[in-house]
């Protein structure tokens, strides 16, 4: 049998990396949004999400009182860009929003 004709095997290692996943935002009393929108922004940056996906997969990450306010506010949410400039006009009190404007 040939070299040519030999069958050779090779082991393929996976490069990449897992996906990670933000912490979730329950929006009380201590938690810090500046903070969560910065941890979300590293690690959709390193899982390569685009905008439309970090728009799309910031409601799974969000809980009790910050989850009905995304879905109060999700047709103004376009854009990333828009949701920490939305967030920020909150006050997050003991699990109860306060608009600040």
């Amino acid at each position: 049998m040939s070299q040519d004709s030999e069958c050779q095997t090779f082991l393929i290692f996976s490069l990449v990396q897992p996906a990670r996943a933000p912490s979730i935002f329950h929006g009380e009393a201590g938690d810090d949004p500046s903070r969560w929108l910065k941890e979300y922004e590293r690690i959709a940056k390193f899982n390569r999400w685009d905008d439309t996906m970090c728009v799309a997969n910031a409601y799974f990450f969000l809980k009790v009182t910050t989850s009905l306010w995304y879905e109060n506010n999700e047709e103004s949410l376009s854009s990333w860009e828009k949701i920490p400039r939305i967030a920020e006009d909150c006050v997050w009190l003991d699990g109860t929003i306060h608009k600040t404007s």
